[in-house]
C-alpha cells in the first residue's frame, strides 16, 4: 500500500545565516521537506518524490525524515552526476529572509524527478502537493499523467519563481485542472497587479481556480472558493525561530484537509496549525508524543479567530 499524501517537489540543503551572525549550516530543507512537515501534523502515511546528488550520504536526509515518522522514502532519486541543491537563507533582524541559490537553476531543474521515476503505488494517493517544472507546460504534462491514472486525486499547486514568467492563458489552463491554488502574497501581487487579497483571489477564481489560499505570513491567509465563500484565516505560531518553509508546511496541511474532504475553512485552519510547527525550529521538527494534543489545542484557538468575509 502506497502513501496517501505525496509531495512532488525538491530537496535543498540550506545554509542559514541570522542577523546576529550565528549560522545553522547544512540544514535539510526544500519545499518538499517542509510540505512533509505540514502533512505530518495530520497524517502518518506520506510520500516524497525528490532528487539528491551523490555528494550527500543517505543519512543526511533519511535520519531526519525517518524520525519525522510515516514518510516513505522510496521515491527519493539519487543522481550520480548531480550535486544536491544548496541555498543561502539570510535573515535580517525584522525577519526578512533572502534566499540565494548556490546551485545553477537549470541544473537543479534538469535533475528533478519525473513521473516515471515515482513508484507505481504512489499514483493512487489521495492528494499531491506540486511545486515542479521549469514552466507551466512541463507542469501541465505532470498533471495530465497524475489525472490519467487517478482522476479523483486532490492536486494542490504552489507556484515556484519559474512559474512567474508564464502567460495568463497558461495559468488558466492549469487552474482549471487542479483542486487548490496557493500562492504567497508576493506571487499573487505579481500575477494580478493588485494589492487586496480578496481582489487577487477573485482574479484567480475568474481564471478557473476552485479553491484559492493566499499565504500572507504573520497576517495569516485568505481563503476563497468559486462558490463565493471567503475567510480570513489567522496565523497560529506560538514562537518564530525560522520562517523558512512555513508556507510549504501550510500547503502540506491544506492538502491533507482538502483531500480528506474536511470543511474548507477547517482545512485552512489545519494548514495554519501546520505552518506554526514549521516556524518553531530550524529544519525538520522533532515531534513529541503529544503532537496530536498540541495540534488540536492550536486548532481550537484558530477556530475562535477565523473571520468569515462573505456568504
Amino acid at each position: 500500500m502506497g502513501p496517501e499524501y505525496v509531495t512532488f517537489s525538491n530537496i535543498i540543503i540550506d545554509d542559514i545565516v541570522l542577523y546576529d551572525g550565528s549560522t545553522h549550516m547544512s540544514v535539510l530543507g526544500g519545499s518538499g521537506t517542509h510540505a512533509l512537515i505540514g502533512m505530518r501534523v495530520w497524517s502518518e502515511c506520506l510520500g516524497f518524490v525528490a532528487s539528491v546528488g551523490k555528494d550527500i550520504s543517505q543519512s543526511v536526509y533519511k535520519d531526519s525524515l525517518t524520525a519525522l515518522g510515516g514518510v516513505d522514502l522510496r521515491a527519493i532519486v539519487k543522481r550520480d552526476k548531480y550535486q544536491t541543491a544548496r541555498a543561502w537563507q539570510l535573515f535580517e533582524q525584522d525577519g526578512t529572509r533572502t534566499e540565494i541559490m548556490r546551485t545553477d537553476t537549470n541544473e537543479f531543474l534538469e535533475n528533478t524527478p519525473t513521473y516515471e521515476e515515482m513508484p507505481v503505488d504512489y499514483r493512487h494517493a489521495k492528494g499531491f502537493h506540486l511545486i515542479w517544472g521549469r514552466d507551466l507546460n512541463e507542469l501541465s504534462g505532470l498533471i495530465s499523467k497524475l489525472r490519467k491514472t487517478n482522476p479523483s486525486t486532490c492536486l494542490l499547486w504552489e507556484p515556484s519563481p519559474d512559474h512567474m514568467r508564464c502567460e495568463v492563458n497558461e495559468y488558466k489552463e492549469i487552474l482549471n485542472r487542479i483542486s487548490v491554488f496557493s500562492p504567497d502574497i508576493d506571487q499573487a501581487q505579481e500575477l494580478t497587479g493588485l494589492d487586496d487579497a480578496s481582489e487577487m483571489a477573485s482574479v484567480f477564481i475568474g481564471w478557473g481556480a476552485e479553491i484559492v489560499a493566499i499565504r500572507m505570513g504573520a497576517r495569516g491567509s485568505y481563503l476563497a472558493t468559486s462558490d463565493g465563500g471567503a475567510w480570513q484565516i489567522p496565523a497560529v505560531a506560538k514562537k518564530i525561530v525560522d520562517v523558512t518553509g512555513a508556507g510549504n508546511a501550510y500547503c502540506g496541511g491544506m492538502l491533507v484537509g482538502v483531500a480528506d474532504s474536511i470543511d474548507l475553512p477547517e482545512a485552512a485552519l489545519r494548514a495554519s496549525v501546520s505552518a506554526s510547527f514549521a516556524l518553531e525550529q530550524f529544519g525538520v521538527p522533532k515531534f513529541t508524543d503529544n503532537l496530536e494534543d498540541e495540534a488540536m489545542s492550536r486548532l481550537i484557538w484558530a477556530r475562535k479567530n477565523v473571520v468569515q468575509c462573505q456568504d
